[in-house]
């Protein structure tokens, strides 16, 4: 899905990082505030949830929702780490919703690890949303088109990142098992972010369909467990080529549960 994330500054433009759990790179024409991008996912299954870090510094959030489906969503904000809850919001069926943390918390939220648990009442989830954390309170602020076309004139505005997509999804149920993504061409730079939520190891494998050529074999996630591979760390620095890839799972005697982050960027630096 395509969309500008549109950034007002006051009087000065802002430089923008990418962060670990999504996409990142934003550029700017200016420095002084920085924002960091720190989730960005598309739902249509039960339950979901979000995960995502905010490093110390970064602790002013915007989120942005936007239901899709024909039920009510409700969403909570956790800091995991301390089990802290800090909202909980409804979204009606086809609206959209942003919360900025500046209503509630206008010193930021504590960094360390967060999460988001959506719910509409026992049915599918049908919800896009992402987040982005920034250093300082007065440049959250967040404008939002879903119209990749559209563009806004002016001084204040910062040009979206060179992300070619993201993606999240489940593979389970069997103990072989697998599922795909897509590589734009130009947007080689991948990372993947694995977790096991199975009991047991299970071990993967990518491949590029096209020509079978293997870029991760074998390679072992324990049991509760979780992986980050970057394309950049594991001897490709220039990037994987374009096109499909399978990503195979294999649990030995157990089922294969796990879910799949990842993000394909113009840069090895967008997927830091």
């Amino acid at each position: 899905m395509n969309k500008n994330k549109l950034f007002l500054a006051s009087a000065l433009s802002i430089s923008l990082l990418g962060t670990v759990a999504v996409p990142g790179a934003i550029f700017a024409s200016s420095n002084v505030t920085k924002s960091r991008d720190v989730f960005d996912d598309t739902f249509d299954r039960k339950d979901p949830v979000s995960h995502f870090v905010l490093v110390p510094g970064y602790g002013h959030l915007k989120i942005f929702v936007k239901n899709r489906g024909n039920s009510t969503i409700t969403f909570s904000l956790v800091h995991k780490d301390s089990g802290k809850l800090y909202i909980t919001k409804t979204v009606g069926a086809g609206k959209e919703l942003s919360w900025n943390s500046l209503d509630s918390f206008s010193q930021g939220l504590r960094s360390g690890n967060y999460e988001i648990q959506w719910r509409a009442g026992g049915n599918i989830v049908n919800v896009t949303a992402w987040g982005v954390s920034g250093t300082d309170s007065a440049n959250i602020s967040t404008t939002v088109t879903q119209n990749a076309g559209t563009t806004t004139k002016g001084d204040r505005i910062i040009t979206p990142q060179k992300m070619g997509n993201s993606f999240n999804f489940t593979i389970g149920g069997s103990a072989t098992a697998s599922g795909s993504f897509e590589v734009p061409k130009g947007f080689g730079h991948v990372k993947l972010r694995i977790r096991n939520y199975s009991g047991a190891a299970v071990r993967f494998t990518v491949e590029h369909s096209d020509t079978g050529k293997v870029y991760a074999d074998g390679l072992k996630i324990n049991g509760k467990g979780e992986l980050v591979w970057r394309s950049n760390d594991e001897g490709f620095p220039d990037g994987l080529r374009s096109g499909r890839y399978i990503i195979q799972f294999r649990g030995s005697e157990n089922k294969v549960n796990v879910e799949i982050w990842g993000a394909a960027g113009s840069r090895s630096s967008d997927t830091r």
